[in-house]
């Protein structure tokens, strides 16, 4: 294991050694200042040695946030000794953590730049990825950190200008410089002898200068110690994203070698490192809120196959150590027999189940995003990037129109509702030429709905939009009932429509809100449009008050619903890997042709200005769309929500089914003798 040097010094400071106060003539005064200037590092009274980071932390860092506020412990985070360590390692330059959220990276930081502040001080600068995260952090965690420590604490300046949002002056010489990835001249304004990036997946690959391009912030930020070139530090530290990533790119090529975290077995002992292959659900549950619920996560030794609970699994990871590696051609990952001598750069991973504080079960654990990873795209890129701490790439295959038939395409006719379906929803894509159409069922699954296509065509005018929507019936299989159309989308177009009545060149999008406009108010049919780029939202609902290329207002105004385009293309060709018996599946009717599967294959993913995007690789991807916007309807996001409306759908249709009709019965008639008997005479008193 590579252990961290802690007696060396540079320069004529090795002949000398540390200066003597008490020898120097009485006569002589220093400032307390100039003391703390001069002192030498704190040493470990058992070794002599200057303390490394861990040693210091545990003495005197103060965390002020978190589950286990007080004096720092290394107890708790085991993993984090060695990357802090090698901070004072003489031939290291820089460290770069890529591990899962809330795994103490950003605690790492800290610890590094508080011991560089008191026992090695120089200009520090700290890198977020914008400006309000870093005047956030610098006030919120920062700042108060420095406080609490007293060591810290002692070095900050009497005088407010020294303490600022953005930066702090200490009496020892040392100086802390908040600046973002996003701006150029933040990162090349100071020089810098220690340098920390946080965050950096979330960093943009080119800092914003002007209307230009500079270089990557990563490389700024570098350029900052050009003066320090035996002395400087350098620590960046993200979770990683979707590819490309910077923090995945740093491990695999910049460092010298990747260390992995490897435990023993608490019963066998035998070493292992943890991977997300050996997290058990016991007694095979597949609800992941009784897995959270119950706590029914293990993790299987590689060996012996004893089922680890938490404390089990926490006891193994206190005794664990780390452990060289590094990656081949193919990125993967592997051990190494023995450490690089004298390594510039050092890596290291380490994936959300080898967090101490957080139990495998968990509604926010590993096991139960490992379920969920089969649930959406989103979902497995949750899985990739949050526990397993890997960027995440997302792989489309091209199908062939021939094998999405066969696999997708049902025995039910078209025009046909499936019987187990929960509603009909139906998506318009406009053009001068007429609209193209497609009605899907919503099948309710376990997760979110299976879609099946019943029917696509075309119509040619907006009367004929409005027939299809409002007065459409389709027979449910095996049954006398019929289904109408629950909800509808119709794309906003863009193209133009021709002169109005008063000669006037009017778009067709105005066409559509003002037919829009005069539809009723009862939530069938809603006008949908493309989000010009990606989204927080997969659905986001808006309001038009102007009409298209004019500043024409539109009475009242108009709400649509932007659609993340991309996020629903991505969703739909993921829907085409799902077989029979999963969740979620894209089915078809019988009589499906090659034309429309061809229009739904039209886009595919390619990398274009160093983005991925979806490209057009056939003219027509009408019916794309149409699946694009029923994808839409269904989603969680659409709001009211379809899966939450389902019960009501449900009751809704129990209460208009005719009820079994009982045998008419005729009730006794009662004596004449005893309603003459009963009668209640009238008194006076009534009067």
């Amino acid at each position: 294991m590579i252990q961290p040097a802690t007696s060396y010094s540079f320069g004529n400071a090795a002949l000398r050694g540390p200066l003597d106060l008490g020898s120097l003539p009485s006569s002589v005064r220093f400032t307390d200042g100039e003391r703390r200037v001069f002192q030498s590092r704190e040493r470990d009274p058992l070794t002599g040695r200057p303390l490394t980071v861990s040693q210091y932390s545990e003495r005197h860092r103060v965390v002020t946030t978190g589950k286990l506020p007080g004096l720092w412990q290394n107890i708790y985070a085991p993993y984090a000794v060695l990357p802090m360590d090698l901070w004072t390692h003489p031939t290291v330059r820089e460290i770069y953590l890529c591990f899962a959220p809330q795994i103490v990276k950003t605690q790492v930081a800290f610890n590094c730049m508080t011991y560089s502040v008191d026992q090695a001080p120089g200009p520090i600068m700290y890198v977020m990825p914008d400006e309000k995260v870093a005047a956030r952090i610098m006030k919120k965690r920062i700042l108060p950190m420095l406080k609490a420590c007293p060591r810290t604490a002692a070095l900050l300046s009497p005088y407010d200008y020294d303490t600022t949002r953005n930066s702090i002056v200490f009496t020892n010489g040392a100086s802390l410089m908040m600046a973002w990835a996003t701006s150029v001249a933040e990162l090349s304004s100071e020089e810098a002898r220690y340098y920390i990036g946080d965050e950096v997946s979330k960093w943009p690959g080119y800092a914003a200068g002007q209307n230009r391009k500079e270089a990557s912030p990563i490389d700024l930020l570098r350029a900052r110690a050009n003066s320090y070139t035996y002395s400087s530090k350098g620590l960046f530290l993200s979770s990683p994203g979707e590819d490309p990533c910077a923090i995945s790119d740093l491990i695999r090529y910049d460092a010298d070698q990747t260390m992995r975290f490897k435990v023993p077995c608490p019963a066998c002992n035998h070493e292992q490192i943890m991977d997300d292959e050996h997290i058990v659900i016991l007694h095979n549950v597949s609800d992941f809120r009784r897995v959270a619920r119950e706590n029914l996560a293990r993790y299987a030794c590689d060996k012996c196959g004893m089922y680890w609970n938490d404390h089990m699994r926490i006891l193994a990871v206190r005794r664990g150590k780390w452990v060289p590696g590094q990656f081949d051609e193919d990125g993967e990952w592997h051990e190494s027999a023995r450490e690089i001598e004298n390594p510039i750069a050092v890596a290291f991973h380490l994936p959300s189940w080898y967090n101490v504080n957080m139990p495998l079960s968990d509604l926010k654990g590993p096991a139960v995003a490992k379920m969920r990873q089969y649930e959406s795209p989103e979902k497995k890129q949750v899985f990739f990037t949050q526990h397993r701490a890997e960027r995440y790439k997302e792989v489309i295959e091209t199908k062939k129109e021939s094998r999405v038939l066969e696999e997708h395409r049902t025995e039910l006719p078209a025009g046909v509702v499936p019987a187990s379906a929960l509603a009909l929803v139906c998506s318009i894509d406009s053009h001068t030429w007429g609209y193209r159409y497609a009605v899907y069922a919503a099948i309710e699954d376990q997760i979110g709905f299976t879609i099946q296509k019943i029917q696509h065509g075309h119509v040619g005018t907006l009367a004929d939009v409005e027939k299809l929507v409002y007065h459409s019936r389709f027979p449910v299989e095996n049954s006398a009932d019929t289904m109408g159309i629950f909800r509808a989308a119709i794309d906003t177009g863009g193209s133009k429509a021709g002169p109005d009545a008063t000669d006037q060149e009017k778009t067709m999008t105005s066409e559509i809100y003002d037919w829009l406009r005069k539809q009723p108010v009862n939530g069938i049919i809603t006008g949908v449009k493309g989000a010009s780029r990606q989204q927080e939202r997969g659905v986001k609902l808006t309001t038009i008050d102007v009409y298209p290329h004019s500043n024409k207002p539109i009475p009242g105004g108009l709400h649509l619903r932007l659609i993340d385009t991309a996020r629903f293309k991505a969703w739909f060709h993921w829907r085409l890997t799902r077989g029979p018996g999963e969740t979620q599946r894209f089915l078809m009717d019988a009589d499906t042709d090659n034309d429309f599967v061809r229009e739904l294959l039209a886009e595919e993913q390619k990398k274009q200005r160093g983005r991925i995007q979806w490209v057009k690789v056939r003219s027509a991807n009408h019916y794309l769309d149409c699946t694009v916007y029923a994808l839409a309807m269904i989603d969680g996001e659409w709001q009211p929500s379809l899966k939450i409306m389902a019960s009501y759908i449900k009751q809704q249709r129990q209460a208009v089914q005719p009820k079994a009709q009982d045998q008419p019965t005729t009730a006794p008639q009662r004596d004449m003798r005893d309603r003459i008997r009963d009668r209640e005479r009238p008194s006076w008193m009534d009067r």
